[in-house]
């Protein structure tokens, strides 16, 4: 069922322990999202964690920032809770195997923002009307009666940031800006945020960067261009990139002139490829990707392919046409 933000502060509250659950390969809005709850209900003494389904387990590279990692914990390691709630999950495929330890939870509710989001816990609240889960996050926090400190502010600022752009996407709202003033005048590094977030790289991801740029298609679909480049699991280890820290390699994508639509096919440790793909606002890559059994907002969206690369590619693209 359909449940308020005030609804979920009231059974946050009420929960002696709880779990807060990213989705696999967690961005910034995910895991921040999920970090900032935690921290406010640690602040009234519920037992919280928090986790995401990624084998193998880490933090990727460019969330290391964040404040209060000792709250994640793996997800065999978590503690069984009395309230499990998924933040920015669009499906329950996209938390994995944390799914069932959700399902098995005496209490279980999805937080999320995309408009393709289908419910997959008993208590539900989406709204796709906000450009993070971040916004939503805050405002759960706000219910909670806690007084928003540096940590959770740094938490929240980094995952509206994030799913914005830096604030340069066409999603950006007015509220999405109010939210990151108040967040900064609790003397957040907002600056080293995003310098962790968008301006660092290692000279070895620079120079798989430059490898795969070196071979970038623009091929044509739905009528516009659509930016492509591939990156196997090969690339990754030759020169030694985590698949985590693959990405970013979206933006530089975007950035192609006479574009419409970025994608990157990368390689994950299991062979498998999944698409990252971002719309300058032509097209709606959130249907598009639907359509391929992923999910994600018109501008911005993915999926898991299940056969190669260039076949992957392929229904991605029949997808756009169809658009």
């Amino acid at each position: 069922m359909d449940v308020s933000l005030t609804d979920i502060a009231s059974r946050l509250r009420a929960a002696d322990s709880a779990l807060l659950v990213a989705h696999v390969n967690p961005d910034a809005d995910a895991l921040g999202s999920s970090l900032a709850v935690a921290v406010a209900l640690e602040a009234l003494g519920v037992d919280a964690q928090v986790s995401f389904p990624d084998d193998p387990f880490e933090v990727p590279l460019a969330l290391r920032f964040l404040p209060r990692q000792d709250l994640i914990v793996a997800p065999e390691q978590a503690i069984p809770a009395d309230l499990v709630m998924s933040m920015d999950a669009s499906s329950g495929d996209r938390i994995g195997r944390l799914l069932a330890v959700g399902e098995s939870a005496p209490a279980f509710i999805a937080v999320d923002h995309h408009a393709s989001f289908v419910p997959f816990a008993p208590m539900v609240h989406a709204d796709a009307t906000r450009p993070a889960t971040g916004l939503l996050a805050l405002e759960i926090i706000d219910a909670l009666g806690v007084d928003l400190t540096p940590d959770m502010a740094l938490c929240l600022y980094a995952a509206i940031s994030s799913d914005t752009g830096s604030f340069r996407f066409a999603s950006t709202t007015p509220e999405s800006m109010r939210a990151a003033a108040r967040l900064m005048e609790t003397g957040i590094d907002f600056a080293g945020a995003a310098k962790a977030m968008f301006d660092t790289k290692s000279r070895d991801f620079l120079r798989l960067q430059a490898e795969v740029m070196g071979d970038l298609e623009v091929l044509t679909a739905g009528g516009v261009a659509v930016a492509v480049i591939r990156v196997s699991r090969q690339d990754r280890d030759r020169h030694g990139i985590a698949f985590t820290q693959v990405e970013s390699l979206i933006d530089a994508v975007r950035t192609v002139e006479g574009v419409e639509v970025a994608v990157v096919l990368k390689q994950d440790d299991h062979g498998l490829w999944r698409v990252s793909s971002r719309s300058l606002g032509a097209v709606d890559v959130g249907r598009a990707c639907t359509s391929q059994g992923g999910g994600g907002h018109v501008m911005a969206a993915g999926f898991t392919g299940t056969t190669d690369a260039q076949q992957t590619l392929q229904g991605f693209l029949d997808a756009l046409e169809l658009d």
